[in-house]
């Protein structure tokens, strides 16, 4: 087993009853409870090498989790102040 097989996968959002929301559902979140300055990932200006779009997650969800378990951002996590939560963050 190596170590990117142990970490928790990351669990997509829910609504109210438990079901599963898709990326469209996500992004109208987005535009209805962020502020109009946020960055919304509806308004993205895409990936410089094209990818399939994912039915539930969002581009910038999918930009954080490819930081997160990155290799380079886990060799920083007893140099720096940087805190990688085990349990509970996702």
């Amino acid at each position: 087993m190596n170590a990117h097989s142990r970490r928790p996968k990351a669990r997509p959002q829910t609504g109210r009853a438990g079901i599963l929301l898709s990326r469209q559902a996500l992004e109208e979140r987005e535009q209805r409870d962020l502020a109009p300055y946020a960055a919304h990932s509806a308004n993205s200006r895409g990936r410089r090498y094209p990818e399939a779009e994912h039915p539930y997650r969002t581009c910038y969800q999918r930009d954080r989790d490819r930081i997160i378990h990155s290799t380079a951002f886990r060799r920083l996590e007893y140099k720096t102040q940087v805190f990688v939560n085990h349990e509970g963050d996702y």
